[in-house]
């Protein structure tokens, strides 16, 4: 999944930030609505010297969350961390009553909340109000529910996959939906239930009203990744189809998976759509899923994801016009499989992408194995795509990346899970020429889809907790529930 996380507004290649245009949506409307949250009692104190992550506090939470605070995880790890004063560390849970509830997708908005966006496919009580489908969550930067909007019913394939935050305060949000969503005096309803989900892509201003959303799909499985927003306000939407698909351009008929881009306006109309064909796209390699996706400084697009092959998967690099049109290209993975799970533009220029691969790949400085175990790896490439460093990290245990942020130093944090006996959450800091730090594997059963950095001071990691757990702050428990986790330094 990819996440906009580098600051609090959407950034570009070799930009520092990408201030896009308000948007002149029209068709406001409303969602299943809390305001407030859990009075939480996050972590106290000032956390401490620069050393330390976290501070001490005590554990509490109310209406819906279980949150703790304390020393933050890690303390051994100095690239893993940040200075305390931006505030304290934290987890919390909101526990539902389904039995899949995940965090897909995290931001800092342009007024320093976090957003977070997922999918619960059971009740999940927030400020005395249901929620369900499509979530999305608004947290202070101690981690208490400042507001959560929802849309659609309890589901598999109803969830929020990518957070885009815009300068004015809104987000645009994207992912799939499975069931009956009403938004306003809209009611969409699933082209083939049975078969597949369909896409929505949506701006919601920052006190969670829906300014505008729209909806797209086929008979097929049609599946909204991630967004990210141009300096002229326009809006990117990157995933995959599986069908013959109308964005309001006119028929595409894909024959199968591969992936797509749609460029909508400010306000959410139609400018063009890419359906990359099957084959002949990539050097033969057919672009599958589009899983992440980065903008540059010239206006280009950088696109990442899977690569159907006979020995499995490989992934790709492509560079594209605005308008769709590939320029250049890249394709990894030898034998095995290889998932390419998200891409970062780079400060500075230059993009990464990262994910987990078993099998060998050659990044563009020589062949690299990673010896029958999964392990994950991160590519880091320069602005016309020219190799610059790759990392591949795994031991004893397999490890799985699914996002990735840039530090303010241009150092990497990693995110996914470590499977050895039990799947457990991951954190990992790359150094700004691509050297590993030891891998913080958390005292709990789950995994991160999802990461943010918050300046120089925080990183802020969502996903599922599937167990009992103690992520530095004092014990949670979930059942594959929402779980965030603030560190601090």
């Amino acid at each position: 999944m990819t996440v906009a996380c580098n600051g609090r507004v959407t950034p570009g290649i070799g930009e520092e930030e990408n201030a896009s245009a308000p948007s002149a949506g029209a068709d406001e409307g409303s969602a299943q609505a809390t305001g407030g949250g859990p009075a939480i009692a996050a972590a106290g104190g000032s956390g401490g010297s620069s050393e330390e992550l976290g501070s001490s506090g005590a554990t509490g939470g109310a209406a819906g969350a279980s949150t703790s605070g304390g020393p933050g995880a890690g303390g051994g790890d100095p690239g893993v961390g940040f200075p305390s004063e931006d505030g304290p560390g934290y987890s919390v849970v909101f526990p539902g009553g389904g039995v899949n509830d995940s965090l897909y997708a995290a931001a800092l908005d342009a007024e320093g909340r976090l957003v977070v966006g997922g999918g619960a496919d059971g009740p999940l009580s927030l400020g005395g109000e249901d929620h369900e489908g499509a979530v999305l969550l608004w947290l202070s930067p101690t981690g208490e529910l400042l507001q959560a909007r929802s849309f659609g019913s309890a589901g598999y394939d109803t969830q929020v996959n990518g957070i885009a935050p815009l300068a004015d305060g809104s987000i645009i949000a994207v992912g799939a939906y499975r069931t009956t969503v009403v938004i306003g005096d809209e009611t969409w309803l699933p082209t083939n239930a049975d078969w597949g989900p369909d896409m929505f892509v949506m701006k919601v201003a920052a006190d969670g009203e829906v300014v505008w959303a729209r909806h797209f799909g086929g008979v097929g499985y049609d599946w909204a990744e991630s967004a990210t927003v141009a300096p002229n306000g326009n809006v990117y939407v990157a995933g995959y189809v599986s069908g013959a698909i109308d964005f309001g351009g006119g028929v595409h008929d894909t024959g199968g998976d591969t992936a797509f881009l749609l460029t909508l306006d400010a306000g959410g109309n139609y400018v063009a759509s890419q359906v990359f064909s099957r084959s002949g796209d990539l050097d033969a390699w057919p672009m599958t899923n589009a899983t992440g996706m980065a903008l540059g400084s010239d206006g280009t697009v950088w696109l990442t994801g899977y690569a159907s092959q006979p020995h499995g998967f490989g992934s790709y690099l492509a560079q594209l016009s605005p308008a769709g049109q590939r320029l250049t290209g890249k394709p990894f993975g030898d034998d095995g499989y290889m998932l390419a799970n998200d891409i970062n533009g780079a400060t500075g220029s230059g993009t990464l992408i990262v994910g987990y691969m078993n099998g060998t790949a050659d990044f563009g400085g020589g062949s690299q194995d990673t010896g029958g175990s999964t392990k994950l790896f991160a590519a880091r490439f320069g602005p016309g795509g020219e190799p610059l460093w790759s990392s591949l990290l795994g031991g004893a245990a397999d490890y799985y990346a699914r996002a990735s942020a840039f530090a303010a130093d241009r150092g990497v944090f990693i995110t996914g899970s470590a499977y050895g006996a039990e799947e457990k959450p991951m954190l990992v800091r790359l150094t700004a020429d691509g050297t590993p730090g030891e891998p913080e594997v958390f005292d709990a059963l789950g995994r991160f889809f999802a990461v943010c950095t918050g300046g120089e001071h925080s990183v802020y990691l969502a996903g599922q907790l599937d167990g009992p757990g103690d992520f530095g702050f004092g014990p949670v428990d979930g059942q594959r529930d929402f779980v965030v986790v603030r560190l601090v330094r």
